[in-house]
């Protein structure tokens, strides 16, 4: 009995690091405007998202030039289909972007960003639409 409860919790224990593994961030993209992160506005460029640490909520996002970046936390979030793609999905209010969701090719778990004060804001008197940028999945 004690053995069947072990082989259990080593299961459990197998299931729960995949699930923490499959959680995290680490893609690349070329985003072609300049758009808001929590707070932080960013310019234009090409950056990269990641995880601060295996299973952390908190992504770093950074331009590969190293000219900007900024910490933010972020939500798991799941759909019902495996993700297609790996992408950054962005919020257009008029003209300006917002960082949303982030989906990995082959995953139906993604993370979605909390919106903004000035997302929220500005959303009472304009429709936001979704805008897909098409990213790539780095290995760690």
């Amino acid at each position: 009995m004690k053995m069947l409860r072990s082989i259990a919790l080593g299961f459990g224990l197998l299931l729960a690091t995949a699930s923490v593994y499959a959680q995290e961030v680490h893609v690349r993209a070329t985003i072609p405007f300049d758009f808001v992160v929590g707070n932080q506005a960013l310019p234009a460029g090409d950056y990269t998202v990641q995880s601060m640490g295996s299973g952390s909520s908190i992504l770093l996002v950074q331009n590969r030039d190293q000219k900007a970046a900024t910490l933010v936390r972020a939500n798991s979030c799941e759909k019902r289909d495996i993700s297609e793609k790996t992408a950054l999905v962005f919020h257009r209010v008029g003209d300006q972007y917002f960082l949303s969701e982030i989906w990995r090719e082959g995953d139906a778990q993604g993370r979605q960003l909390p919106r903004s004060r000035s997302e929220l804001e500005i959303s009472k008197n304009q429709a936001s639409e979704p805008v897909v940028i098409v990213a790539t999945l780095l290995s760690r």
